[in-house]
């Protein structure tokens, strides 16, 4: 869990959505921190797809799964075991 995280906080930092210094809570809405928008969200599930082999179902795209790391990182795992 730990290490997806950091792969999407690398992702974010990589993409220049999110400078190296800036903290944040894992809960805190990456929206309204201005840290990602509509495009961004995109390549963020293009990035999910490519790095972990799982494709997120329309029904899963929602705030609760994708607007903050944490939600962002319960999504993958779920993904993945669901996979599996």
């Amino acid at each position: 869990m730990q290490q997806i995280r950091e792969d999407i906080l690398d992702f974010l930092r990589a993409q220049s959505f999110m400078d190296n210094d800036i903290h944040f809570d894992d809960n805190e809405s990456l929206t309204k921190a201005g840290i990602i928008d509509s495009i961004g969200l995109l390549e963020l599930l293009d990035y999910i797809s490519e790095s972990y082999s799982v494709e997120v179902p329309e029904d899963m795209l929602t705030p609760d799964n994708l607007d903050s790391v944490q939600g962002i990182t319960n999504l993958i795992i779920k993904l993945k075991d669901e996979r599996s």
